[in-house]
């Protein structure tokens, strides 16, 4: 037989054992380079998430000490002062520059810090949930001790709730009209441009402004801290609560923390400037731990919600459209927002309402609509070119949901019954209020809390990215953020740090954002959304040809 023929049953054995044994040695060898891999993976991972951890304290740091520095161009003058009551300063007078870089350098770190957060915790950081808790707990509180910045919008808090507690009537009387009838140490202090506004927020607002003032009496600093303490204490009730909703996971625990309890940017965002923003969301927050089981319960609280301010309202939406296949329910959320909304109204009157539809026109700095308004402008009717923007911007909102939709990532809320859609509704409130926030025609820093929030609780993905951006770039942009005509800020605020921060809101900021928008619309369509993913008018057409042929 020659050397080629048939193998003997010995030989054949030993092959097949060496096969084998060489099998199981690959799988070895790929079992190793998996877990080298991952113990790579999660090495980075630690050395990201101590990196952000350090970073999130750091910001923090410089937003307390801009604010300790005292009145600027930054840090909000408040009058009538208590020396041992909060909010706390030194009056050092610190130069424009130095304390605007202070706060341009938190922001930044801050954000970059949530950039860190969610890769760490996407390649296995695991710290304890107790530390970063006590993290945003803590930072919180030391951002809450030291007076609000970058936004006058709290003096006009304060001078509503004043109105009210003299008796006044702030939807049907502006500060400036109060004004005119005598000095008041708190509505005096209150800033351009806002004066002659009447209010536009919600009986709830208005009603927590009331009691701040009466607490508060004629000091502006001891009222303007009470209404940081509300912000504050919405804060944290709105990250335990979605720490609830999230459920046992440790792993959606600490990303509901890192991106929404501890988040840096909310901290300066909404935190830093007391912005009302934070109880409008936690009521809105308390409304989806409700949706599990008490849909009328969280109708009221959903109402309630609107009824601080209008804009929640998407989360309503957001309810309603994980509630589409069961129109009773639907009712019943609907009953219950219906309810608490018209009998808080109605103990207001309407014309709060009023005021709040009177803003609806405006376009914002630092949108790519003022940049649009600016250039048409020049040759084409003011209303016209609103009318169309308007329209620009609902369809926006409408294509980036669709576009959103489809390649979302999933919730990372649990469904605890047959019938619990609070994960679909969360992941619909991210989607909705990124599409709203990205093609607005009115965005401030303080309006992302809302996407930020329900952020936190879906999967990590490239939005968490494209988020960071925006509300980084947008916080840059309104840095010092007053008036610059103001008499509390003309005095300190030098020509070259108002060119420098003008045109980052009016050139820089626009463009950032336009980039985030078609970052986001490339993402969907790389993802496989479709422009159009229904087939609804084709069936209908379709029905409606079968049946003239039928007729024929």
């Amino acid at each position: 037989m020659s050397a080629e023929g048939p193998m003997s049953a010995g030989e054949a054995g030993r092959t097949s054992n060496d096969e084998t044994g060489q099998a199981s040695n690959d799988e070895s060898v790929a079992d190793a380079v998996d877990q080298e891999a991952g113990d790579v993976d999660r090495n980075a991972g630690d050395r990201d998430g101590r990196r952000a951890v350090g970073l999130y304290l750091i910001s923090t740091i410089l937003i307390v000490a801009a604010g300790l520095l005292g009145p600027s161009v930054v840090v909000l003058t408040l009058t009538n002062r208590h020396t041992w009551l909060p909010s706390y300063w030194f009056n050092a007078k610190p130069n424009d520059w130095l304390v605007t870089l202070m706060v341009y350098v938190a922001i930044l770190l801050g954000g970059y810090g949530v950039y860190l957060a969610t890769r760490a915790l996407k390649n296995g950081w695991a710290p304890r949930v107790q530390r970063l808790v006590a993290l945003g707990i803590g930072t919180t509180a030391a951002i809450t001790l030291v007076p609000p910045m970058a936004s006058g919008d709290v003096l006009i808090y304060a001078a509503y709730g004043r109105i009210m507690s003299l008796g006044g009537n702030p939807y049907t009387t502006a500060p400036a009209d109060t004004i005119r009838l005598g000095y008041d140490p708190v509505i005096a202090a209150t800033e351009r441009p806002w004066q002659g506004a009447k209010s536009v927020y919600g009986p709830i607002a208005t009603w927590i402004q009331w009691f701040s003032s009466w607490v508060g009496g004629d000091s502006m600093q001891l009222t303007v801290w009470m209404l940081q303490l509300s912000v504050a204490i919405s804060l944290v009730v709105s990250g335990l609560l979605l720490m609830k909703l999230v459920g046992p996971n440790l792993v959606s625990r600490r990303r509901v923390v890192m991106l929404g309890l501890a988040n840096p940017l909310i901290l300066w965002t909404v935190l830093a400037g007391a912005h009302n923003d934070a109880i409008a969301v936690m009521f809105a927050v308390i409304a989806l731990v409700l949706f599990r089981r008490h849909l009328f319960w969280a109708g009221i609280m959903l109402g309630v919600a609107g009824c601080t301010k209008l804009s929640i309202g998407l989360v309503g939406v957001a309810m309603l459209w994980s509630l589409r296949a069961d129109r009773r329910r639907m009712i019943m959320l609907c009953l219950g927002a219906g309810i608490s909304m018209i009998g808080l109204y109605a103990v207001v009157g309407l014309e709060a309402l009023q005021q709040a539809r009177s803003n609806s026109s405006f376009i914002s700095t630092g949108t790519p609509h003022k940049v649009l308004l600016s250039f048409f402008d020049l040759f084409l009717p003011g209303a016209l070119v609103r009318t169309v923007l308007a329209i620009a911007a609902w369809v926006g909102l409408i294509v980036v949901a669709i576009l959103l939709s489809q390649v979302f990532p999933k919730s990372l809320v649990p469904q605890v019954h047959p019938e619990d859609r609070t994960p679909d509704a969360i992941r619909y409130i991210a989607i909705y209020a990124i599409a709203w926030l990205v093609t607005a025609m009115y965005s401030l820093p303080w309006y992302d809390i809302i996407a930020w929030v329900a952020l936190a609780a879906v999967a990590a993905s490239k939005v968490d990215k494209l988020m960071v951006i925006r509300t980084t770039m947008l916080a840059i942009a309104y840095v010092p953020g007053r008036d610059p005509n103001a008499r509390q800020v003309a005095a300190s605020l030098s020509d070259s740090l108002e060119w420098f921060s003008t045109r980052l809101r009016d050139t820089i900021c626009p463009a950032v954002e336009l980039g985030v928008l078609i970052g986001l619309i490339v993402w969907a369509r790389r993802g496989g959304a479709q422009w159009w993913p229904y087939d609804w008018p084709k069936r209908k057409s379709k029905a409606v040809t079968e049946k003239a042929h039928a007729g024929s």
